[in-house]
């Protein structure tokens, strides 16, 4: 069995697309389909389709609930006038959609039990798990956790590591990498395996539709610097 594993998406649908030519099973989606990017739309109507292995992000909360991103500051500008954009071309069930996805998900294939999660195993999609975080720091968020794999998104940083007997799993960015390689990531679990993977995707398109949206444009700028350095 094979399953394809993403992340934080954020409307970019180039990205999405290229991600997509990987073959699978089944796919997990960790949440943050939309923002900062300019097809959102497109985005949710893909990810619906292929699945409902689904967990909410912020960004995702912020859009369906019309609440705050709970952004760093130095993302909280460029967030702000990606929801006033986007929040425009959803319609109300896109939004509904959006605001009702599960903050965390069980669920078993291949004899192994998963965990969904965006930002925390317990479902705090605003709390920031990045790579070097200590081993006590994550034995203590896994506390109680029931699962063979915890998967967690939200970080933008791609990363495979094992806590006691449980393998914790970021695949990184499809939509928007900040580990300096503007590569669209992802991760696929196949039989019992973990890789993380990247795929070039076409950033041009991308920047063009940035550059149609009603997102000023030195924020348009910004987003564009981004996604061709793969960091802020």
């Amino acid at each position: 069995m094979k399953i394809l594993i993403i992340s934080d998406i954020h409307g970019n649908e180039a990205a999405l697309k290229a991600v997509l030519e990987e073959t699978a099973d089944m796919i997990f989606c960790l949440g943050d389909i939309v923002n900062y990017g300019p097809y959102p739309k497109e985005c949710i109507e893909k990810i619906r389709k292929l699945t409902d292995k689904i967990v909410r992000g912020n960004h995702d909360n912020a859009i369906g609930k019309n609440m705050e991103c709970g952004c760093s500051e130095k993302y909280k500008a460029l967030s702000d006038q990606g929801k006033i954009f986007t929040k425009t071309i959803l319609d109300a069930g896109e939004k509904e959609f959006l605001a009702n996805l599960p903050l965390t998900l069980n669920t078993e294939a291949g004899g192994v039990t998963f965990l969904l999660s965006h930002g925390s195993p317990g479902g705090d999609i605003y709390k920031y798990l990045r790579p070097e975080v200590s081993d006590s720091e994550m034995e203590d968020e896994l506390k109680g956790v029931r699962a063979n794999i915890v998967l967690l998104g939200h970080t933008h940083l791609p990363v495979v590591r094992k806590v006691g007997e449980i393998t914790v799993v970021n695949p990184g960015s499809v939509g928007q990498p900040r580990d300096g390689i503007p590569l669209a990531s992802y991760a696929i679990w196949k039989d019992g395996a973990l890789e993380i993977k990247r795929v070039p995707y076409d950033i041009d398109a991308t920047a063009r539709g940035l550059r149609h949206t009603t997102i000023p444009a030195d924020h348009v700028a910004r987003l564009e610097e981004i996604l061709r350095k793969g960091r802020m």
